[in-house]
């Protein structure tokens, strides 16, 4: 009899105490809305994008999170592109609150570009929680509208002979099935969210998928959101596939009452086939960054040419500053957003610039860096 009392107590103590943690989660989030100096009071307009990491796949005493960006309209969080590691504690220091995020894109599914989403989305349905509760300290049913994450489909590129995988393995799944490998109700990793989320009245956890044809022979960016017809002013996310040497990738263009956002995600933005036969308009990131008000830019490489062997593979994958400047010129950008810093990046940018200033490009260029907002708006304020 007495240990089923002290188990009992034992339940109630957990139970009691998971509640305080909530509260205490609550009280900590409403707190940080009075902060002073958080990068979430820099965002105005109609259309914004906060940098929520800018470096590459290495950890450096430079401090960069991995690849991601959050987008604003009208104010509203309701974009994420990409979420590398480290973006989940960039999202904290900014103060922004997330309970509307409706749209994740996945550029590719590299783990700097998708380390943080699940920390994420998690956090969503926290600030749900804490934007639900009512005067007396009950909460209704919270959110039920799904996020929507549309990312690359497999392009089915095998691992090379070196390694004794199944000839039938593609080394990179589709991103339904990255994503449905995380949070379906019966077979996902984190399917635990889908009880989770009703338990902490943060809502209903629900969500969708979708695959975009990564395939970047094709010319024409394809219109991924809304389904079906759309007005002018709407908002309007546009995709097209990239090369990044056997990774299925997409490029994001996103449109705004007259603004728009262009993200290349990771690529070499090749202008000609493998045999060489030129890309219609110079290739796919010149045809989504026409008149962009904004193109975020894969900045990984410097020099144009790899100093060594042992670089060649990171040439395949990435950009060299010529090339993004011939892209940013062709394509008449207004401003040039440099990102996905890496070692051999971090202390070159001012001859990164050089180079692109080569080009002919005379538009803004600016260097990303974790947390920094920029507002598109009729006057350019950053």
């Amino acid at each position: 009899m007495y240990k089923a009392k002290k188990t009992k107590y034992r339940s109630l103590a957990a139970l009691l105490g998971l509640t305080a943690c909530l509260v205490l989660v609550s009280t900590a989030y409403a707190g940080n809305e009075d902060s002073e100096d958080l990068a979430v009071d820099e965002v105005e307009g109609g259309l914004s994008v906060m940098v929520l990491g800018s470096g590459g796949p290495i950890a450096t005493a430079a401090g960069r999170a991995s690849a991601s960006y959050l987008i604003f309209v009208d104010g509203v969080a309701k974009i994420l592109m990409d979420a590398g590691g480290g973006a989940y504690k960039s999202l904290a220091m900014s103060g922004v609150d997330i309970k509307d995020l409706d749209i994740i894109l996945l550029s590719h599914l590299h783990i700097d570009h998708t380390g943080d989403m699940s920390a994420i989305v998690k956090s969503m349905y926290f600030h749900n929680r804490v934007n639900n509760m009512t005067g007396d300290g009950s909460f209704p049913p919270g959110r039920t509208a799904p996020f929507r994450v549309f990312g690359p489909a497999a392009n089915g590129v095998p691992f090379p002979p070196v390694l004794p995988a199944d000839p039938a393995t593609a080394q990179y799944p589709a991103s339904s099935e990255y994503v449905h490998g995380h949070y379906d109700l019966n077979t996902g990793l984190e399917r635990y969210l889908n009880i989770f989320t009703r338990a902490i009245s943060g809502g209903i956890f629900n969500y969708t998928a979708k695959d975009v044809s990564p395939n970047w022979t094709m010319y024409k960016p394809e219109v991924i959101y809304p389904e079906g017809d759309y007005q002018e002013g709407d908002l309007v996310i546009k995709a097209v596939g990239v090369n990044h040497g056997p990774v299925p990738a997409l490029a994001f263009r996103i449109e705004y009452k007259g603004k728009s956002i262009v993200y290349s995600g990771d690529t070499s933005s090749r202008s000609t086939l493998m045999d060489g036969t030129p890309l219609a308009g110079g290739g796919n990131m010149v045809s989504i960054s026409e008149n962009a008000d904004l193109l975020i830019y894969d900045t990984a490489l410097y020099p144009d040419l790899p100093p060594n062997d042992s670089f060649n593979i990171f040439y395949a994958l990435h950009t060299t500053p010529s090339r993004i400047g011939e892209v940013a010129n062709a394509a008449g950008v207004k401003k040039l957003l440099l990102s996905h810093i890496t070692p051999q990046t971090e202390n070159s940018i001012p001859q990164v610039k050089e180079l692109i200033r080569a080009q002919g490009y005379t538009g803004k260029i600016k260097t990303a860096k974790d947390l920094k907002v920029i507002n598109l708006m009729d006057r350019d304020h950053k």
